[in-house]
């Protein structure tokens, strides 16, 4: 399984030097920067072919009315459904401490960091919200909005039980 660790850092170092309004219309100048082709742009989203050296060269950008809420990139190769999950799993766990090492070189220590099975590092930064993730079958970098991401980590309103 190839981890693209260069295409990753460089793509996380464009994103916080990007000057970011989080409106769709930032997807085609940020897709140029990075050197990327937006496929299809639709109503919730869009398809980007990007340059990584991964088995799938994709990402998603994920919106609605015209704003940009998160752009999820494969950073990995995706593992075949028929290899077995101790082959996969040991090779994903070193990917991510590989891609941990360089991203925090690069951003400085992770705002959080959830261990396991989906283990997860998040860098808040002023203009981008930085998310390494892993799933059962590759890791994804995710670009997301502040104010977005903001929205996400709202508590749930409490509501009081009524006697």
């Amino acid at each position: 399984m190839h981890v693209d660790i260069e295409g990753a850092t460089r793509i996380a170092r464009l994103a916080t030097e990007f000057d970011w309004t989080w409106a769709v219309d930032d997807l085609e100048p940020f897709c140029a920067q990075a050197g990327w082709e937006l496929v299809e742009l639709r109503q919730g989203g869009g398809s980007i072919r990007t340059n990584l050296h991964v088995s799938r060269p994709e990402a998603h950008m994920f919106g609605r009315q015209h704003r940009m809420n998160w752009i999820s990139i494969f950073v990995t190769d995706l593992a075949d459904d028929a290899t077995p999950m101790t082959v996969v799993r040991p090779l994903l766990d070193e990917g991510f401490t590989n891609l941990d090492v360089a991203l925090t070189a690069l951003l400085g220590t992770a705002t959080s960091a959830e261990p396991g099975p989906t283990a997860a590092l998040r860098w808040d930064l002023p203009k981008v919200v930085v998310i390494l993730s892993m799933s059962p079958s590759a890791i994804h970098l995710r670009l997301t909005s502040p104010g977005y991401q903001a929205w996400v980590d709202e508590p749930e309103p409490a509501y009081e039980d009524e006697d």
